[in-house]
């Protein structure tokens, strides 16, 4: 059946090209048109770049981060809520997307932010995954230091930027190629861990693994698992948004539930090879970190953080080609997300689509940035308040589709985006309100978990923002839509004898 948008109602399904088919990356430059039919993918390929994404040393950093902190008991609980989380937040924001045909930024403006005010996801976005793509970056070149002996800062920095370059021109290779890489190189990583395993295994060790508590000087019980949880629940939301980019390439709504399993699966499985990992070589690379001027808790904490040192620990040269390579696939994707925000974020406020190899660079530079600002230092800081980002934006997503456009009938589904409102108040307003009170709650401790408070208090301010507004939302949308039925039928109204776009939603009021 061939895709046809339709205003309040999107296809269940689209006619499939032959399986394994992919977009490559011509198709940035449509970034901001519907998927065509001919780029539709099979959901095997977008669940092979969803796991190879979350196969990833930030993703073992994770699991490190929930079993040392938190304990394994403790740690079993944040990961049960990874899954959970994950799997929700991906098909759900994962059915949008697929309607819409269109990437995450792009959908965000027409439900939530409007295309002026999409700026302020862009800027969320650029901040969440090119944080990620930073601490990647730092984990790499951090386990490629360690593997050499390496130790003057400019070879640090310089191995840095070496490496951002190579996230550039791989990013440049397109959707196609990541999804052929991810096959082979997730395969391989796992392998590696697996012997790591292995290893645990074989010198008696397997037993204290699994069972041990918080392992971390001078963290609690508590305070240790409320850091493991909203580690967990920051990389669930960003999944979901991160997924969005890909979900559109499905070929059937149903196909986003198997997507939306196996890349959850494949995160918790990652964490639980993480928190092993991070054990066998923890000892180790806790002392290599005390002799660069850590103290003892500083040290252990950068121990759990590069989990690649404890890798190469195990697995020497071979573990340290193969965190490279596996690396390279994950880092490629989240320079092409970063890209993506970069993008739109230069369109909503200038009107300027980048090319796309700027947008990489400019993605990547970021990332510099954020190195530069010692990113992995700061990583339990970065988490926390990103868990409180993107559960904020995809609770405002569903929420805005599937409840305020939908039961409600306060705005239509499905709009082309020459008809979005230039910003949507209520989105932009409850997103910057939300993550700002509880960015306070949290920094002041009285809320050890934002989550707890952030989901709900998204819903209901956006829900009680669109009730107050309902009348002008549905008489301006009904404007925009007068004024552009004009323009198609050649009236006056387009060649500028009536008033266009929000001079019109105005003069209807």
């Amino acid at each position: 059946m061939k895709e046809t948008p339709v205003v309040g109602k999107a296809p269940n399904e689209v006619k499939a090209p032959a399986r394994g088919r992919a977009p490559d990356a011509a198709g940035k430059a449509s970034l901001f048109e519907r998927v065509p039919d001919a780029a539709r993918l099979a959901w095997p390929d977008i669940a092979a770049i969803l796991s190879g994404v979350v196969s990833s040393l930030s993703k073992l950093m994770g699991g490190g981060i929930v079993a040392f902190y938190a304990g394994c008991q403790l740690g079993g609980v944040a990961m049960a809520i990874t899954f959970a989380l994950s799997f929700v937040l991906t098909y759900l924001v994962g059915k949008i997307t697929f309607r819409e045909g269109l990437p995450n930024n792009v959908v965000s403006r027409l439900y939530i932010f409007g295309t002026k005010g999409s700026a302020a996801g862009s800027l969320v976005w650029i901040f969440l995954l090119v944080g990620v793509l930073a601490v990647g970056t730092v984990q790499l070149g951090n386990a490629i230091l360690f593997a050499f002996g390496w130790s003057e800062e400019w070879m640090r920095w310089a191995l840095f930027a070496g490496i951002s370059c190579v996230w550039v021109l791989m990013a440049l290779f397109g959707t196609k190629a990541i999804a052929r890489m991810n096959a082979v190189f997730v395969v391989a990583l796992f392998a590696v861990m697996g012997y790591v395993v292995y290893l645990v295994a074989a010198n008696g060790q397997m037993g204290d693994a699994l069972t041990h508590g918080v392992l971390i000087p001078g963290v609690e019980v508590g305070e240790g698992f409320a850091y493991g949880v909203n580690y967990a629940i920051m990389t669930s939301g960003l999944l979901a948004l991160f997924a969005a980019d890909f979900t559109r390439f499905a070929r059937r709504e149903r196909d986003l539930v198997p997507i939306s399993l196996v890349g959850s699966l494949f995160a918790v499985v990652t964490y639980l090879f993480g928190a092993l990992i991070t054990y066998f070589g923890f000892e180790q690379s806790a002392a290599y970190f005390s002799t660069m001027g850590y103290d003892a808790a500083g040290a252990a904490h950068a121990a759990i953080t590069n989990p690649g040192v404890s890798l190469v620990l195990a697995a020497g040269g071979v573990g340290l080609a193969i965190i490279c390579l596996s690396q390279m696939k994950v880092e490629t994707s989240n320079s092409i997300g970063g890209a993506n925000a970069v993008s739109n974020l230069f369109d909503s406020l200038f009107g300027v689509k980048l090319s796309w190899p700027a947008a990489v660079v400019v993605a990547n530079a970021i990332g510099l940035l954020f190195i530069l600002g010692g990113i992995l230092d700061q990583v339990n800081a970065f988490m926390s308040f990103g868990s409180i980002l993107t559960i904020s934006w995809c609770v405002l997503l569903v929420t805005d589709y599937h409840l305020v456009r939908g039961p409600m009938r306060i705005g239509s589904r499905g709009l082309p985006l020459d008809q979005v409102e230039s910003v949507n108040w209520r989105g932009v307003a409850t997103i910057a309100v939300v993550s700002a009170v509880n960015g306070v709650l949290y920094a002041t401790g009285a809320v050890a978990v934002p989550f707890v408070t952030t989901a709900p208090m998204t819903a209901a301010l956006y829900v009680a923002l669109s009730w107050l507004a309902r009348g002008r939302v549905r008489a301006r949308e009904s404007a925009r839509g007068e004024v552009a039925g004009a323009r198609a039928e050649g009236a006056p109204a387009a060649a500028g004898a009536a008033p266009r776009g929000e001079d019109a939603a105005a003069a209807a009021e």
